[in-house]
């Protein structure tokens, strides 16, 4: 009865790792699916953001049109800026500026201009009137799991995350249901260092290849180094030496 206990549950271990090796094949197929997804939106022709999002379209759009460049044209609206909290850039701490750059009158586009560091948290950019610029489009982000939301009821200067739908809430005017990761502004604030404008997002295979190596050769090594050992105990049995059938070692 031991003995298939035992044959039963190396079994199973080795079935349990080869799904486990697929598995992690089928996450790397998915994520060279999303990379591709997303160079191919990156590269896509510059669009105004009028053609690409209605700033009446609902919050969850952003994970449709993210990663699009897009263009837009308006004033921004320094005095409704925030910050968000807990962004590094090189292992440095700081902030990322947000602003709402207002097209018309009754909407406006949030801005990511940029990393602040944390000494420049009361930092006030230059005043430049109307400008045109470009960048990424970037989804809403809400919290999530054990993550606390942003409190309601209050204008805050600080926000934990960009989430839009709490912005809108101590705005005045309509805000796209998406954001401007800025890269192109005209005219620029050349005379001034801050803030650093992000680089581009870059996006990798990630470890899922490895992991599924790894699984596949611990299923080759239970399988055949398993019989192995049964092999060498049942040939040293015979032998008329007297042990422990699996050595504690090979369990």
């Amino acid at each position: 009865m031991r003995k298939v206990l035992v044959h039963f549950l190396v079994g199973v271990a080795v079935i349990v790792m080869v799904v486990m090796g697929f598995w992690q094949l089928d996450r790397l197929d998915t994520k060279k699916k999303l990379n591709q997804e997303v160079e191919d939106r990156a590269a896509s022709a510059l669009a105004s953001l009028e053609e690409i999002v209605d700033h009446t379209a609902p919050w969850s759009i952003g994970e449709s049109v993210k990663f699009r460049r897009a263009t837009a044209e308006g004033e921004y609206q320094d005095e409704d800026s925030v910050l968000v909290r807990n962004r590094s850039l090189n292992g440095l701490p700081g902030y990322w500026l947000l602003t709402p750059l207002l097209i018309n009158q009754e909407s406006a586009v949030v801005v990511n201009r940029g990393w602040l560091p944390m000494s420049a948290e009361g930092f006030s950019p230059k005043q430049v009137g109307e400008v045109s610029i470009s960048g990424l489009i970037q989804e809403t982000r809400g919290a999530s799991g054990l993550q606390r939301s942003d409190p309601s009821g209050e204008v805050l200067q600080t926000l934990a995350r960009v989430d839009l739908e709490r912005y809108q809430e101590q705005l005045d005017y309509k805000i796209f249901p998406i954001y401007i990761q800025l890269e192109f502004q005209d005219p620029d604030n050349k005379d001034q260092s801050i803030p650093f404008k992000l680089a581009i997002p870059t996006f990798d295979e990630g470890p899922h290849l490895n992991y599924a190596i790894q699984w596949f050769s611990f299923a080759v090594v239970f399988s055949i180094g398993y019989p192995i050992v049964l092999w060498r105990n049942k040939k040293k049995s015979k032998s008329g030496e007297h042990y422990s059938e699996i050595p504690i070692d090979y369990l």
